[in-house]
């Protein structure tokens, strides 16, 4: 395990100005994220497996994109102008949904909606990489993390507003162009820090660093632990089932991304304490047992009490997860090194949703939860027994 002295100095201002991108794309995404399932059954047949479709082509697109732009960024003396035209191309693709007539259209808009989510977020965290020392990734990350979720709340709370004072689903898309093209503002404020000129003369004037083959032990659990970690809206299907009625679901969404975003900071600084490595072993841990814990859960209240101590795993893991990779590798291989973790915790995440999904329809929630729960309480396990093997040689 890691552990590292914290330092109480305040985060550079681009990690800050990115965590206020990222809060605003999220506004903006989960603006349209909830109200779309029904937007879209109202106006395409098919709706179901239209969903599916869609969400399995962008999870892709965006999956092989992530590893590909890490390799740009660490060939590429300046990672800003890639960051840029990934969250302008989302924020740019996003409202067009209010356009959809035909069963293509939102597949090609959600596609190309995550093609900038892919082109951003490796990049991005190199850059969240660069702008910190040793000790203050955790927080830095963390920060980022509950950015991120603070945006889906305020977004999902927007549009709950917005649709109870009158307004179409068409028109609520069209407002939630407003906190995209901010998002873009605020980046174009954003100065990316200098990186050694050691590293930018490995990446852009000779042949690239290789990623050190160690960082597949630390990889392979998060690959596994991705098999387990299906997509929350498994949760508002479980209350569902439980007996909870539609207009209670975007509270319970509230809820959750709220625990995630209050959480998320404290736990950086926690991360940056005790380690990074501690924070994801118990962040998994605590998603096994929630999971246990939903199989047989019974009733709205019971359910709701185990989603929102789920939350405390986003909070816990995520930031923690890439502070930890961070630390594993050098510098001059971190795009990369982000474009493995990026894509393959995407294809993962593809994986998680057709196999809970599957169980769920074949063998009832009780099945699926239970699977998940054990897959990541052995991916917790082979973390710790695999991690010393990926760490540097000097550490």
């Amino acid at each position: 395990m890691d552990i590292a002295t914290p330092r109480a100095s305040r985060l550079p201002r681009a990690v800050v100005l990115l965590g206020v991108v990222s809060l605003l794309t999220d506004v903006s995404s989960d603006m349209i994220f909830p109200l779309l399932p029904a937007f879209l059954a109202a106006r395409l047949p098919a709706a179901p497996l239209l969903l599916g479709t869609m969400e399995g082509v962008a999870d892709l697109i965006s999956s092989v994109l992530k590893y590909q732009s890490g390799v740009w960024s660490d060939r590429a003396r300046r990672l800003k102008p890639l960051v840029l035209f990934g969250y302008g191309v989302s924020s740019l693709m996003r409202p067009l949904m209010a356009f959809v007539t035909l069963p293509w259209h939102p597949i090609a808009i959600r596609a190309f909606d995550r093609v900038g989510k892919g082109l951003r977020s490796s990049p991005r965290d190199a850059i969240i990489a660069h702008s910190v020392s040793a000790d203050s990734r955790g927080r830095a990350f963390g920060f980022h993390r509950g950015m991120d979720h603070a945006g889906a709340a305020v977004g999902s709370l927007a549009a709950m507003g917005l649709v109870a004072v009158g307004l179409r689903v068409e028109q609520v898309f069209f407002v939630a162009a407003v906190p995209g093209l901010l998002a873009v503002l605020a980046l174009l404020l954003v100065r990316e820090p200098e990186r050694p000129e050691s590293v930018l003369a490995t990446g852009v004037t000779r042949a690239l660093a290789p990623v050190p083959r160690r960082i597949a032990y630390y990889l392979g659990p998060v690959a596994l632990f991705g098999v387990a970690n299906s997509t929350d809206a498994f949760l508002l299907l479980k209350l569902t089932e439980e007996g909870a009625q539609p207009e209670f679901l975007p509270l319970a969404w509230l809820l959750l991304q709220a625990v995630k975003s209050a959480v998320s900071f404290p736990a950086g600084r926690l991360s940056d304490r005790l380690g990074a490595s501690r924070l994801v072993v118990t962040g998994w841990s605590l998603y096994a047992l929630s999971y246990l814990a939903l199989a047989w859960a019974r009733g709205v209240t019971h359910t709701l009490v185990v989603i929102s101590i789920y939350g405390l795993y986003h909070a816990l893991a995520e930031g923690a997860e890439k502070s930890l990779l961070t630390a594993l590798v050098p510098a001059e291989a971190r795009g990369r090194a982000f474009g493995f973790y990026n894509g393959l915790t995407g294809v993962s995440s593809l994986v998680a949703g057709l196999l809970f999904g599957a169980l769920w329809t074949a063998r009832g929630s009780t099945t699926a939860f239970v699977t998940a729960g054990v897959l990541a309480g052995v991916s917790a396990v082979l973390l710790v027994v695999l991690l010393p093997h990926a760490r540097p040689a000097e550490a």
